[in-house]
């Protein structure tokens, strides 16, 4: 009851200086409002990151095993790094369900062509349905994927390059990996290669007619593992790259290696966290300023109702008493002002990840710290002056 009585006695003084309570939460609910957004916002590009980096079209969990020569030249070498006898030791490592080479992306082919007396390295393009419009011949058609045809187009530099001009270039062989297909068009020259950008493709072939002669091309130096339900990713990586290190075919050749950006989530978590973290850190400083202006508020307060702390004493009121009024009173002003920051700061983070397509993480973790530290300001910064209001004697505020 008494409690109560105090409470009403601290809604009753907040209320009665409306202006001087309201300047007084202004501090709060903009510091609570800042770290809220901040850490909605950041929590929920931390979230989003982890997640396009783990995401892949499975639902299970992948991780990819690279072999990493110590001589350069065994790359273009026929010599297979990850050979039968590791697929066999990785099948028997425990969590994992499946071993398979990576399968081939065909949007970025480079392949060796001679040109000359040199030999260069040229991006093809794997047409599906219909090339490129040409200047000179035929585009690839639908019917040459059909027909699995060995027929290409090449555009108007590289022809020249290679027969002296464009037109001379349209019926003749070209010369692919060991197979020759004849140029049915000559296509204008696209944008080259940039450190920018890929450049456009100087050769296109027909989808089907790449996957029937060079489809069956494999990454041997690398390895993508399918783990069971329930695996866990680090444990069985660390277990495979052992295995292979005892006795993987190519171990004394070079190094494995673990090339998983599912690995590397919990430091990228941490390091998002961190940031996060310092960025609020310094808005809470803000927060500070503010409970140094609500100690300022509950001075004048104070001193201000002298008479009314005489006549309560008077009344038979308790120092103790007098104590819990005053710091209820900042402790209702600082409450009160973490609410509305609260409510602020997660308008002002749902906005913010509107409009920069950022999901915005609720927990209650923000909850329990605006209502927390502004709870705990209030105790803080009312200690004083109602400890001060607490210790006046009855006999100097009579006189």
């Amino acid at each position: 009851m008494k409690f109560y009585v105090n409470w009403r006695s601290s809604l009753g003084s907040i209320f009665k200086n409306k202006k001087r309570s309201a300047l007084t939460m202004f501090g709060i609910i903009i510091g609570i409002a800042a770290v809220i957004a901040i850490l909605s916002v950041g929590r929920g590009f931390e979230r989003d990151t982890i997640e396009s980096l783990t995401a892949n079209d499975s639902e299970k969990l992948e991780v990819n095993i690279d072999f990493v020569p110590g001589n350069d030249a065994l790359y273009s070498s026929n010599i297979d790094m990850i050979q039968a006898s590791d697929f066999s030791l990785l099948k028997n490592v425990e969590g994992v369900e499946t071993v398979a080479y990576p399968k081939n992306d065909l949007s970025y082919i480079y392949k060796d062509v001679q040109v000359k007396d040199k030999t260069k390295n040229y991006r093809i393009a794997v047409v599906a349905k219909k090339g490129k419009a040409v200047r000179y011949g035929r585009s690839i058609s639908m019917y040459d994927n059909q027909t699995q045809s060995k027929v290409v187009t090449i555009d108007s530099s590289l022809a020249k390059d290679l027969f002296g001009s464009a037109k001379d270039a349209v019926g003749r062989g070209f010369n692919l990996d060991n197979q020759v297909f004849t140029i049915v068009g000559v296509f204008p020259s696209g944008e080259g290669e940039t450190m920018f950008s890929m450049g456009e493709a100087k050769i296109q072939i027909p989808r089907q007619t790449y996957s029937h002669f060079f489809g069956n091309e494999q990454y041997t130096s690398s390895v993508v593992l399918t783990l069971a339900s329930g695996s866990q990713l680090n444990k069985v990586a660390d277990k495979a790259i052992k295995k292979l290190q005892e006795a993987g075919a190519m171990r004394q050749q070079g190094e494995y290696q673990v090339s998983n950006m599912a690995m590397m989530t919990d430091g990228i978590s941490q390091v998002l966290s961190s940031i996060t973290l310092f960025i609020s850190a310094v808005a809470g400083i803000s927060l500070f300023i503010a409970g140094v202006g609500v100690m300022n508020m509950m001075y004048i307060s104070v001193s201000e109702r002298t008479k009314e702390i005489g006549i309560r004493r008077a009344l038979g009121a308790t120092r103790g008493a007098i104590r819990l009024q005053f710091l209820l009173e900042g402790m209702t002003l600082t409450l009160v002002g973490g609410i509305i920051g609260y409510l602020l700061g997660m308008a002002v983070a749902y906005g913010i990840g509107k409009m920069m397509d950022i999901s915005v993480s609720v927990d209650l973790f923000t909850v329990s710290l605006a209502v927390g530290v502004s709870s705990a300001i209030g105790l803080l910064f009312s200690v004083m002056p109602a400890s001060e209001a607490a210790k006046k004697d009855l006999i100097d505020i009579l006189r």
